[in-house]
């Protein structure tokens, strides 16, 4: 079994889960055995594995594996038909569609919180006593089933934490005590399994037996690392027969000097201080496996692209500019600093001056608020507003419609691990408009063959070439020839062969 570890599948997630989750859909694929395993408590994580294309088989979680719950279909529990409430002495009552409360004898006793995007589905309820103090709180798994339960001190803080199987027995309990004034999780406690009750520190000592357990229980196991953060959990596992750790991103914020530039703090367990636990470190691309060569000789890197094209996706009819809606320029990924979205409003406001019905489209999700209001009065200032479209976080569907629709994309980041959406956008005949930097962009775009590659933060170029673009049918579709054709390179059977390689 190959196991590929992280924290979580979150309902906004980065470049790191969809690599991850791309990853075990081509073992998947091509008919190898492989898990997305997390950490992380979540009760809607069957909704989000679901959102970014992951079944539950795929999928192997910490807390639901001791809960017993990791093959439980959904079935939608609505708040007015919960067995543990006997409607004829407890009355419902309905306050809109978020919450409705539970009362007694004139009194509330408790509140049932709808789910999120949902109608009349239980999130979750909470408890009072008398005086309105919030005793207690049912958590309900999207799948449908009271998960955990809350406990709470009278001033209001959290004391204990139960997680739950299906018959409603504690299998591990969380206490939370204040250390110098702040709340903190102190004990794990894994009750009775396998007929002992076990007691755990910290949240990764658990996670540890777990991914022990798993490899035992799986002899011949592969391990790979996705996230700096549990790099030195699975450095210490002792079962699995190997284990590699996956690097995402550039690991030096000195993008002008990666061989000798001050590592990012996290990536110290994994390229110094726990690096000879692992059989391989696998890096994306070729650059940035012959920069850390030099710095760490030593040291086995190996390269493996961060994704694929499913065969379904390389089958589909390429589409035609006719298909696309005019001048539609898009931006694929989070708004924060390092990837840099004012430069692609800057850039389009130079464009429109020349094609003034361009537009630019923004889907990803913003770092903070701040830098959302940033951007619109970027926009303003520059007279684009009508022109930029601040679009959702999108996956499944939704994403595949907005290449379909985009006449061009573009990438301004400081720096990339690799550009796993420019690989998307390419399997949907979309030209790449980037600037120059590390890593990935010439692994990627040809310039001037599937794309353009201009001067790092030449806003002022990549407008030039983005008109080039849009002015001129017969360029576009030259370009985007070229990129259905470089996304072909990224073929599920091309992957696995890499992949194969990488692992041995």
């Amino acid at each position: 079994m190959n196991y590929f570890v992280s924290e979580n599948v979150f309902t906004f997630n980065s470049g790191t889960e969809h690599a991850q989750a791309k990853r075990v859909q081509l073992f998947t694929e091509q008919g190898q055995s492989a898990q997305y395993v997390t950490r992380n408590y979540n009760r809607f994580l069957a909704r989000d594995a679901e959102a970014i294309g992951l079944h539950a088989e795929q999928v192997l979680n910490m807390y639901d594996f001791f809960q017993g719950v990791t093959d439980v279909p959904r079935e939608e529990v609505s708040l007015r038909l919960l067995p543990q409430i006997p409607l004829d002495e407890y009355h419902i009552e309905g306050h809109g569609p978020n919450y409705s409360t539970i009362n007694h004898a004139g009194r509330e006793l408790a509140r049932i919180n709808v789910m999120p995007a949902t109608v009349g589905l239980v999130n979750d309820i909470v408890y009072y006593d008398r005086y309105g103090n919030t005793t207690a709180r049912e958590n309900f798994d999207w799948r449908g089933f009271k998960s955990s339960v809350d406990y709470f001190h009278p001033d209001g803080n959290l004391a204990v934490q139960k997680m739950l199987n299906l018959a409603g027995e504690t299998v591990i309990e969380i206490s939370h005590m204040k250390v110098n004034g702040t709340l903190y999780p102190t004990m794990w406690k894994l009750l009775n399994y396998k007929g002992h009750d076990w007691r755990f520190n910290t949240e990764d000592q658990l996670f540890l037996f777990f991914l022990n357990e798993i490899t035992a229980e799986h002899p011949g196991s592969t391990l790979v690392s996705d996230r700096r953060s549990l790099d030195h959990v699975v450095a210490d596992v002792q079962f699995a027969t190997k284990k590699f750790a996956v690097l995402h991103d550039i690991h030096t914020p000195d993008i002008k000097n990666p061989i000798r530039g001050k590592l990012y703090d996290a990536y110290l367990n994994v390229l110094e201080r726990r690096v000879r636990d692992f059989d391989a470190i696998l890096v994306p691309t070729p650059e940035q496996q012959a920069d850390l060569q030099k710095r760490y000789p030593g040291v086995d890197f190996r390269v493996v692209p961060d994704t694929f094209v499913p065969q379904a996706q390389l089958a589909a009819p390429r589409l035609r500019l006719p298909d696309r809606q005019a001048g539609n320029i898009l931006f694929m990924g989070r708004l924060s600093p390092e990837k840099r979205p004012d430069q692609a409003i800057r850039a389009l406001a130079r464009v429109v001056k020349s094609v003034p019905s361009a537009t630019l489209t923004f889907h990803g999700y913003p770092a903070n608020a701040e830098i959302l209001n940033e951007l619109k009065a970027l926009a303003n200032q520059l007279g684009v507003t009508n022109s930029v479209i601040f679009g959702d976080y999108i996956t499944g569907d939704a994403l595949a419609a907005a290449y379909q629709r985009a006449q061009v994309i573009v990438q301004t980041s400081v720096a990339e691990g690799f550009g796993m959406n420019l690989v998307e956008a390419m399997s949907y005949g979309v030209p790449v408009v980037s600037y120059d930097i590390t890593y990935g962009t010439r692994e990627l775009i040809h310039d001037g063959v599937n794309g353009y590659v201009v001067a790092n933060g030449a806003h002022g170029e990549m407008a030039d070439r983005i008109v080039s673009i849009l002015s001129d049918d017969g360029v576009w579709a030259d370009l985007s020839a070229a990129a259905y054709d470089k996304a072909v390179t990224f073929n599920g059977q091309a992957m696995m062969a890499a992949w194969q390689q990488a692992l041995q």
